[in-house]
């Protein structure tokens, strides 16, 4: 029977010693203090990519030049080892059989022999090289990580499982407003957030992420307040980061969007109650016509709500796209206007076609805002036919003038009244001021009327006023009017004739009676400057046509300086001039006819005699056609024809001084004409009662020449 080992013998402990040496997951060394290899187990071999520890051991004759990539580093290791005397842990690269380099970890301590005397090394060696490459990469890795961290561009934290903020980026600082050491470690996640709701709902969300097995959400809003008390509106994306229990939380300020957002619904919203409450039609379209909006008028139009249909069946009632159709150009681009007729109500539409952008700046679809303008159109259409009848009747009128003896009430088929009549055309056709040239009676307040009547304004009032006839004191209320208490009996406000002729035409007979003072007044109404009524203060700007009229040669008025030029410039546009009566004597049997006709009676048309006819022609008509018709009417009244024969100048004269006053005397012939100029005024004035005025129109004068004059000879009428 064979006895069991010793357990406890020498040499089975020696034994067991190296059998666990030989079998040690890790390498171990043995040498000598000067560092030559007595022995390394089967890991070191492998790990040094030897065959063998015999091939090792044979390899390796000093760990200083054979195995350390730093001879130096291994002196200083042994010294150190033999200085301390005790375990000596470090990391060293090593050198393989092939040369490559790796990271070794040591643990080596001095051996002792039986008397206590160091005898030799020991070492344990571990490869960690590939421990060092994954906390190289980790460091990288964490670098990284640290990197986008902290340069994200959004406000970022990490939060543990209690809520507290742990780490934060600059993002986070400048969206709070707080440092890093007023944060990490020592603020809950709950402080920034600014109202209980959103705080309770975080919270919530901040635990459940850690135990709930439902979704939990990781993006959402909520509102933030700052350190200095302002509340911002953020948007958060959180989350627990994976094999641990903190979170990641990233955040972004969107108050700016979220206020433009608010804006734009307000801005939709009144843009929808502007679209909604338009009277006139809004739809949007595709390219294949295709409706997707109507607002509520469309919708009422086509009676129903119905969106894709085709917008040319719904609206216009056609089969096919309209000749109008703008939808290829509005998806190319173009704003097209246009008016069209729609055949569904036969109403007359303005048309707004516009495109409507993708963000990719493409066409999506097209905007229509349709306008109704039927009345507007209608009445531009009979206005269009209205104007190309008047041109054609115009023209025929025209065509057909040079052989009309008649133009409305003036008589006349002679070439100066054939150039009177086309003159009148002309000054119809514009609104520009006339000036009707004539001896007294030749019918020039009949051409003001012909003008009036065929112009624009005919649908208003043609006012005549005698500028002459009415006295100078009274002439600025009678054309601007007065408020009442303007003078003494000015009981209640009166229009002035300007007032009365708003909108029409003015005709101002003999217009060389107005005084300069006056002549101011009207010319700045004619520049479009308005008046004030006599005692007023409010402007009035009428809307009047001048035309005006007078027997005098107004350029030679402006000459004498009793006419203003700048007035003269602004009545003198469009002059005509009337002939008189014994220059156009071919025109005397028509205006007989024409006279005659209209004191027809009882007993027919009245006739004429030969000799009586012959006479008529033969006289030279100084009252022009005003003394044929009354002379004419007489001669219907008394059956007898009395041609008032005017007596000469030199007869007036002849009667008002005798001949015993042109006797002559002994004086100069400048002291004989002023004698005699004297004495024909002081006639003169006593003729007319001492009316001043009468006496200028009658003497062709200025009244203030006459006043020069009297004052001159020193003629009064309380020393006569």
């Amino acid at each position: 029977m064979i006895s069991p080992p010793d357990n406890k013998s020498p040499a089975f402990q020696e034994e067991l010693y190296r059998d666990m040496l030989f079998h040690a997951p890790i390498g171990i060394v043995q040498s000598t203090l000067d560092g030559k290899l007595i022995y390394a187990n089967p890991a070191v071999a492998r790990m040094l990519g030897y065959s063998s520890t015999e091939e090792c051991l044979a390899s390796i004759q000093n760990i200083a030049l054979d195995m350390y990539v730093d001879s130096d580093r291994r002196t200083t290791l042994i010294d150190l080892v033999l200085e301390r005397g005790k375990l000596l842990n470090f990391e060293s690269k090593l050198r393989r059989k092939n040369g490559r380099i790796f990271i070794g970890k040591f643990n080596v301590r001095l051996a002792r022999d039986s008397c206590g005397v160091a005898s030799h090394l020991e070492g344990f060696i571990e490869d960690i090289s590939q421990q060092k490459e994954a906390e190289t990469a980790l460091r990288v890795s964490e670098e990284r990580y640290r990197s986008v961290f902290e340069n994200t561009g959004a406000g970022t934290i990490i939060i543990e499982s209690d809520t507290t903020i742990s780490l934060i980026n600059a993002g986070f600082e400048t969206l709070t407003g707080y440092s890093k050491e007023e944060i990490e470690g020592k603020m809950k996640w709950g402080t920034i957030v600014a109202n209980a709701e959103d705080r309770t709902r975080m919270r919530q969300y901040h635990f459940m992420r850690r135990t709930a097995t439902t979704a939990i959400p990781i993006e959402y809003e909520f509102t933030l307040k700052d350190r200095t008390g302002i509340d911002k509106n953020v948007f958060i994306r959180v989350d627990v980061i994976p094999g641990t229990d903190k979170s990641v939380a990233s955040m972004t300020d969107i108050s700016t969007l979220k206020k433009a957002e608010r804006s734009f619904r307000e801005s939709q919203s009144k843009l929808v109650g502007v679209m909604e409450a338009f009277e006139g039609f809004i739809y949007t379209t595709s390219q294949n016509h295709n409706i997707s909006y109507m607002n509520r008028a469309l919708e009422n139009f086509v009676d129903t709500d119905s969106v894709e249909r085709k917008c040319y069946l719904l609206i216009y009632d056609l089969d096919e796209p309209c000749p109008w159709c703008p939808l290829k150009r509005v998806f190319s681009g173009e704003t097209i206007k246009e008016e069209f007729r729609n055949p569904k109500d036969g109403r007359w539409y303005y048309g707004v076609s516009s495109p409507i952008y993708k963000e990719d700046e493409d066409v999506e679809m097209c905007q229509a805002v349709l306008i109704d303008v039927n009345e507007r159109k209608v009445a531009i259409l009979a206005m269009k036919e209205r104007k190309e009848y008047l041109q054609k009747e115009n023209s025929r009128l025209r065509a057909t003038i040079e052989d009309r003896y008649k133009f409305g009430d003036i008589v006349g088929k002679s070439a100066a009244m054939q150039q009177v009549y086309k003159m009148i055309l002309r000054a119809a056709a514009t609104d520009a001021n006339v000036i009707i040239y004539g001896e007294t009676g030749t019918g020039k307040e009949l051409v003001a009327r012909a003008i009036h009547r065929l112009s624009d304004r005919n649908k208003h009032a043609l006012v005549p006023i005698n500028c002459g006839a009415i006295p100078q004191e009274l002439m600025e209320s009678e054309l601007f009017g007065y408020k009442k208490g303007a003078f003494t009996n000015a009981a209640e406000d009166k229009q002035g004739v300007f007032d009365h002729a708003d909108k029409g035409s003015l005709f101002l007979d003999e217009l060389g009676e107005v005084s300069e003072s006056m002549q101011i007044k009207l010319l700045r109404v004619l520049e479009g400057h308005g008046y004030i009524p006599v005692g007023g203060v409010e402007t009035i700007k009428p809307d009047v046509r001048i035309i005006a009229a007078t027997n005098r040669n107004l350029q030679q008025l402006v000459e004498d300086g009793s006419l203003r030029e700048d007035f003269f410039y602004r009545v003198h546009i469009i002059p005509i001039h009337l002939p008189p009566l014994r220059d156009r004597k071919g025109d005397i049997p028509l205006l007989i006819e024409h006279f005659l006709k209209k004191q027809e009676g009882k007993d027919g048309v009245p006739t004429l005699r030969g000799w009586e006819f012959e006479a008529l022609l033969a006289h030279h008509w100084p009252g022009n056609i005003r003394e044929l018709e009354n002379t004419l009417q007489r001669y219907v009244s008394l059956h007898h024809l009395d041609l008032l024969m005017p007596k000469k100048q030199s007869e007036i004269v002849a009667e008002s001084i005798s001949a015993k006053e042109l006797a002559f005397t002994d004086i100069t012939l400048r002291c004989a004409v002023d004698n005699f100029e004297k004495k024909f005024i002081v006639k003169m004035l006593e003729k007319y009662r001492w009316n001043r005025t009468r006496v200028a129109k009658h003497l062709q004068i200025e009244r203030k020449t006459l006043y020069s004059k009297m004052q001159r000879f020193g003629i009064e009428q309380d020393k006569l």
